[in-house]
């Protein structure tokens, strides 16, 4: 039985936005860290949209907020990649790790240090 001829083998076709989907449902349903950043986002819109901020706040605490969970993602990838590659060695492995880590603490201070930018002027003035 000859297993590589055509009535044998699945014809896949690859779909790059289908791969990248289920890459990225895999990414959200791995890692309860990355949901929490996720519902963070839900107190921050709801305090511009009360504190009515300006088109400028709008973009500066979209591009942070964006840029903190984009880090979350590539830090939850890489971390799956780490179960799924076994010649890594120990090194590599302790240093992918605290890499990622590191990169969403940066970006999570800097979204921090904006907020606060944004937001304390604005509750300072209601008060």
């Amino acid at each position: 039985m000859d297993i590589t001829h055509p009535e044998y083998t699945v014809q896949a076709r690859s779909v790059p936005g289908l791969n990248i989907l289920i890459a990225l449902r895999k990414i959200f349903s791995g890692d309860p860290g990355l949901k929490l950043q996720l519902f963070l986002v839900i107190p921050i819109v709801a305090g511009g949209v009360v504190l009515h901020m300006n088109f400028i706040q709008w973009i500066l605490i979209s591009f942070v907020t964006l840029l903190c969970i984009v880090a979350g993602i590539f830090r939850t990838a890489a971390l799956l990649q780490i179960n799924h590659d076994p010649s890594l060695t120990h090194f590599q492995v302790t240093r992918i790790k605290c890499m990622g880590n590191a990169m969403v603490t940066i970006t999570a201070g800097l979204s921090l240090i904006t907020y606060l930018m944004v937001f304390v002027p604005k509750i300072t003035a209601l008060l």
